[in-house]
């Protein structure tokens, strides 16, 4: 037995000393020969230039990079040749040609061709070293302590015979990297056998292990090449789960990883990879999610995203105290990683809100949320002070905490819809101190950073909007514990602090982003106020109010800055007067249509006189939101008085028909000729026009078409009184409203408004008749005979004035309608009123009508030389 166990180390022996000795052989003669390519390069460099038709030896044979140039670091001394994972020192001011695609691929290939004996000698040494120890098992040789022990001796043998290897050669080489990859998965493999197949040590030393040999791997990376720092990587994040115990553990998991985090951090610190970066917080967060399954990081995930922050912050440039400027990134890798910086972060504050919706308020104590949860706002805050670009994080952060807080508390199992679910009353107390605490921490960290002079604009924004945003969560969250009086005072107070501290400092001359932010923050603060005691109707009034008030500000105080706040309200107070028929609902009790639809118009029309003068593109703004607050003003008065003071009842009368049609015609008309006086939202007005002229459009078509239909909301609309009832405004306006949009609007359009003027001026004329006839405009009863003939006399008098003034004034149009008339006036006699005379009287109607048509001939002919200058 004994001889058998001296046989399998021989083996093992050889084959390891065996390995050695061919990799050394073949990384000698493939440097011996990168020296002989080099010295006939050299040689023909010394004899000139080579002929045209003999090409160079140089550019026969492949270029073979030199020990130095795939070194990964050497300490032979000053000659050592540059890591091949370390950025060579050149001066980074020169541009660099950039790269070519086809040359990554034929570079990539080339090394594919040079390095695949290499690839695959690791390879074979991984598995000759898998298929002995599979053979002494399988025939009993070695016991499974001798198979442990001699795992770890010959992973220790393949790391010291790679670094003598890498000192031998004078530098390093991928064959040498394949070697140490090799012991780093030999020691894994022994390690986990130890634990998990023979139960040799325990989980614990087991789990030192295997980190010392993640560490060690990571560090000799940087001698060896990228290959090996991914395989200690990986090995060290997952050692957690290759020796778990099943106690479920993962705080402990958390904080080896962050040691891990930070051995690969000092990695970066000599070297640049980017997957690197990519793989720490791929590592870090994986742990982070594998928390969010359970309950015992609870309190710990915030700290823990925090020290990720710092880490990623801190380490890379050495700057512990946070305070190294955008500018001082002096080191190559950190410059190089600053484009990964922001949204590395910015995926650990959403890792936080994530963190903040699972956990919710803890019911433990005050100090217990402030410990979980202020300590990467204070991280970020801090590093933000002196780097511009993380400016925007400490508000993301702040904004997605809040929507944090709100999501976890919307039950979206309620009976009847998603709905919130204040907090305990227990814990009402203590979250809205821990909400003041938390807008008190954003405002004065805020402020100090604004004094560093670096993105003030942001800061200001901070410092007077965090406790503005904390506001409005307390009282959805924890209403009970305060009157709504309470809550809408403080608001109040907040605004009237905030509007004269910008009023103060913009006679101080203070830096315009402060005192901008102070004034939107005062009309915040009064919104909110407004939002919280007022309802419905009068909140839209004080809404469109603040139009005044910063229109006031802005010529005042010269801060045009605020203009995009006067926008942002006014265009609130359209959208919410607009869509009010399917959002809100008013009493009866008040004339509300008045001073809601008509103040807010009145609003917005004083703001552009305040404006007019100094800020007339803002003026311009302002105005075309005042007409359209008119219309909706006019629209909303006008059915208030139809439907007794119920603005939105769900009806459409004859009456509302015939007010819209002249309504939106005449304001239409008013929005075509502001586009041709205004250049800046001629576009807007004309849009909106259109829409209008359509709209009394739509309108006048309905009331024709329940007219043809002889619908009762028309016809019991018109009294019996002749002439003086709705059929002058219902079908006599159309004809001149037609008539204006034909003068007065788009020329494209201007024919087509004629023709409907002229129809409907038929329509109504033939309407006349029926009335007169009949006492209303049903056309579903039957017609009498002297009816009949009257509509014949009426459309030949519409037709002979029509083709004689076409005649006489030379307007084809109308003459070409008063021949349709006539034409009509022919095949209505002919069909309908003569089909049922005989004798006389039918001589008498066709002698009537062809002595008719003779006269209309005649006239037409002496009326078209007058107009001429003919005589005749």
């Amino acid at each position: 037995m004994d001889n058998l166990v001296l046989l399998g180390v021989l083996l093992v022996l050889t084959v390891v000393v065996g390995s050695f000795m061919g990799i050394f052989a073949f990384a000698e003669v493939k440097s011996l020969r990168g020296e002989v390519r080099r010295l006939h390069a050299a040689i023909d460099a010394a004899r000139g230039p080579v002929p045209a038709a003999t090409p160079p030896i140089a550019s026969v044979a492949p270029p073979v990079p030199t020990p130095a140039a795939s070194s990964l670091g050497s300490s032979s001394g000053p000659s050592a040749p540059l890591d091949e994972f370390e950025l060579p020192d050149l001066d980074i001011s020169t541009p660099e040609p950039a790269s070519d695609p086809v040359s990554a691929r034929e570079s990539f290939w080339e090394r594919m061709q040079q390095n695949w004996m290499v690839w695959l000698g690791g390879a074979c040494v991984a598995l000759s070293g898998v298929f002995l120890a599979r053979y002494g098992i399988e025939q009993g040789l070695l016991g499974p302590r001798v198979r442990v022990a001699m795992g770890l001796v010959t992973a220790l043998a393949l790391y010291i015979a790679s670094d003598v290897l890498r000192r031998r050669t004078g530098g390093s080489h991928p064959s040498f990297a394949a070697l140490a990859g090799g012991g780093a998965i030999t020691a894994f493999a022994a390690i986990l056998s130890a634990v998990h197949l023979y139960q040799l040590i325990e989980p614990g030393f087991a789990f030192g292990m295997l980190a010392l040999v993640a560490l060690v791997t990571m560090w000799l990376a940087r001698l060896h090449g990228p290959v090996l720092a991914a395989i200690g990587m990986l090995g060290a994040y997952s050692v957690p789960i290759l020796v778990s115990t099943g106690d479920g553990n993962v705080l402990g998991a958390m904080v080896y990883a962050l040691i891990i985090s930070v051995s690969v951090l000092l990695l970066l610190r000599h070297v640049y990879r980017s997957w690197l970066w990519f793989g720490l917080l791929a590592g870090a967060l994986l742990w982070w999610l594998i928390s969010m399954f359970g309950h015992q990081a609870d309190g710990w995930r915030g700290p823990y995203l925090a020290a990720l922050a710092y880490l990623l912050l801190a380490v890379i440039q050495g700057d512990w105290a946070l305070q190294r400027r955008d500018a001082g990134d002096d080191r190559v890798t950190a410059s190089k990683l600053a484009p990964l910086l922001l949204p590395s972060l910015l995926l650990l504050v959403a890792a936080q809100c994530l963190s903040i919706f699972r956990e919710g308020f803890p019911s433990s104590s005050l100090l217990s949320a402030l410990w979980a949860w202020s300590p990467l706002a204070l991280v970020l805050l801090a590093a933000a002070r002196r780097r511009a670009a993380l400016a925007p994080l400490p508000w993301l952060l702040l904004l997605g905490q809040l929507a944090a807080w709100l999501a976890g508390r919307m039950d979206q199992w309620g009976a009847a819809q998603v709905q919130l679910v204040p907090l305990p009353s227990a814990l009402q107390g203590s979250f809205l101190l821990f909400l003041a605490i938390t807008a008190g921490l954003f405002t004065g960290l805020a402020l100090l950073n604004y004094r560093a002079g670096a993105a003030r604009y942001w800061w200001a924004s901070l410092a007077v909007m965090a406790p503005l945003l904390s506001l409005p969560l307390g009282y959805v969250l924890a209403s009970d514990g305060l009157p709504l009086y309470w809550w809408c005072l403080y608001a109040a107070v907040f605004g009237a602090v905030f509007l004269y501290l910008g009023s103060y400092g913009a006679g101080r001359s203070w830096h315009k982003s402060m005192v901008v932010w102070l004034f939107i923050a005062g009309h915040f603060a009064y919104s909110l106020a407004a939002c919280l005691w007022l309802e419905q109707a009068s909140l839209t009034l004080a809404l469109a109010l603040q139009a005044v008030s910063l229109a006031w500000i802005i010529r005042r105080f010269e801060v045009p800055a605020l203009g995009w706040l006067l926008k942002g309200v006014l265009l609130l107070v359209v959208v919410r007067l607009t869509l009010n028929p399917w959002l809100l609902s008013y009493s009866d009790g008040t004339h509300w249509s008045l001073w809601t639809y008509g103040g807010s118009a009145l609003s917005a029309w004083l703001a552009t006189r305040i404006l007019r003068d100094q800020h007339p593109a803002l003026a311009r703004w302002t105005e075309a939101v005042t007409l359209h607050l008119l219309v909706l003003a006019l629209w909303a008065e006008s059915r208030y008085w139809l439907y007794g003071g119920n603005a939105f009842a769900a009806h459409y009368s004859f009456t509302e028909a015939v007010i819209n049609m002249w309504l939106f015609t005449g304001l239409g008309l008013v929005y075509y000729r502001k586009s041709l006086l205004i250049d800046g939202f001629a576009r807007w007005y004309d849009g909106y026009g259109r829409l209008l002229i359509l709209a009394a459009a739509a309108n006048y078509a309905a009331i024709l078409f329940a007219t043809a239909i002889s619908e009762p909301w028309v016809w019991r609309s018109v009294s019996d009184r002749p002439l003086l009832n709705m059929l002058l405004p219902a079908f006599a306006g159309p004809v001149l409203l037609a008539w204006l949009v034909s003068r007065w609007y788009l020329p494209r359009v201007r024919r087509l408004a004629g023709l409907v003027s002229a129809a409907a001026a038929f329509i109504w004329i033939s309407l006349e008749v029926r009335h007169l006839w009949q006492g209303n405009i049903r056309l579903d009863t039957a017609t009498e005979t002297g009816e009949l003939y009257t509509y014949s006399a009426v459309w030949l008098l519409l037709a002979v004035v029509g083709i004689l003034s076409g005649s006489w004034r030379g307007w084809r149009r109308c003459y070409r309608g008063g021949m349709a008339v006539l034409a009509l006036v022919i095949v209505k006699l002919f069909l309908v009123d003569m089909a049922g005379l005989e004798g006389l009287l039918r001589v008498a109607s066709f002698m009537g009508m062809g002595l008719a048509l003779l006269g209309i001939a005649y006239l037409h002919q002496k009326l078209g030389r007058i107009s001429t200058g003919q005589t005749p």
